[in-house]
């Protein structure tokens, strides 16, 4: 009997002291710089997060764009009416500041988020809001475990050649623009290592007529995603990139990923969806919009203070944490290790006193 408690506790040791080693060993990402006041205003929740059938939708808009101005005539009533709440965020300088800075704001809002209601979220992201979020998730691993679906609507995961051509002209750009230019350091770092995570599904929707992330296959996809064209479902679709927010397949191809398990499938949306908007945008709304969105966002890109590209923070400088545990004696697997010498130790102990 002494054998088999003494057994019995060097295996509740090892069990323990690979729970406490897992639990400690979680990677977290840097401290937020922005203050906590700041980033909580630029978070907007027009419903109670908790009234929703389905995870909550955080919505990140697109360079020189404000959330509610992206969002809320749009997805946000549409994804209402499904029973799916959301949350948009105001980005620094409508998105023209530091990327790496309003990564931040995602953070923070897929945080407060899942916090409020005690599950997961998604997260979709409108052109420059995908490379915010890929950001976010990259360097903050702590929020991975927190989403459900990463949904980018014509994004620019991988910057765009139109942002280079805006920093060729003489009047420069400003940082964000520099940051979206293929080739440059924060674009470096970020395709540096998987463009996906496990356990979070990555679905992309772009057009191949977008004309301002391009060339768009290749400046939006991810590997290891679904990624879908427009027109691989309407092959006569010319939908831009303006008019993406309002477009019927994108739409299609969000909501499938929203409401099934996985990434979205391409296969599963049919042409009935060629032509169309989203739920409640006629195409007098979805015309007028493009035009106003386009009147926000260009004198914004354009009248934004020119800047060298800002310096990369510390924490994406240096090599990224590993994913799972630490490297050093302290690990998962040294602990583990550990407890079952314990574990031989107490069973030849209790062998030798069961002999006298």
């Amino acid at each position: 009997m002494r054998f088999l408690s003494l057994f019995a506790a060097a295996v509740l040791f090892a069990a323990v002291a690979v729970g406490t080693a897992s639990a400690q060993s979680s990677p977290s990402g840097p401290a937020l710089e922005t203050p906590a006041a700041t980033l909580a205003a630029a978070l907007h929740c027009p419903g109670t997060l908790k009234d929703g059938n389905r995870p909550p939708v955080l919505l990140v808009p697109g360079t020189g764009l404000l959330g509610p101005e992206n969002w809320d005539w749009g997805y946000g009533p549409a994804l209402r009416a499904l029973g799916i709440e959301s949350c948009t965020v105001d980005l620094p300088g409508a998105g023209m500041g530091d990327i790496q800075v309003a990564a931040e704001y995602v953070v923070y809002g897929v945080k407060q988020m899942a916090a409020e209601t005690g599950g997961k979220v998604s997260v979709v992201g409108y052109s420059q809001g995908g490379l915010d979020i890929r950001w976010a998730i990259k360097h903050w691993p702590e929020i991975r475990p927190l989403i459900e679906d990463f949904v980018g609507i014509a994004p620019a995961n991988h910057g765009a050649d139109s942002a280079a051509a805006l920093c060729g002209l003489p009047a420069g750009c400003g940082p964000s623009i520099r940051q979206m230019s293929p080739g440059s350091k924060l674009l470096t770092a970020l395709d540096a290592g998987p463009q996906v995570f496990p356990g979070i599904s990555f679905t992309t929707v772009y057009s191949n007529t977008d004309g301002t992330v391009i060339p768009p296959g290749p400046r939006s996809s991810l590997t290891g995603a679904s990624n879908i064209s427009v027109q691989s479902i309407c092959p006569a679709s010319t939908v831009n990139h303006i008019s993406m927010p309002a477009d019927g397949v994108a739409w299609a191809v969000t909501i499938d990923a929203l409401l099934r398990p996985g990434p979205a499938d391409a296969s599963r949306i049919g042409p009935g969806v060629c032509g169309t908007f989203v739920p409640g945008v006629t195409a007098e709304t979805a015309a007028a919009k493009a035009q106003e969105l386009t009147g926000l966002a260009f004198p914004r890109v354009l009248g934004y203070p020119p800047a060298a590209e800002p310096a990369l923070k510390a924490y994406a400088a240096a090599p990224l944490p590993p994913a799972t545990g630490n490297t050093g004696p302290e690990s998962s697997g040294a602990l583990a290790a550990w407890a079952f010498v314990a574990c031989g130790l107490a069973l030849l102990a209790a062998r030798r006193r069961a002999l006298g």
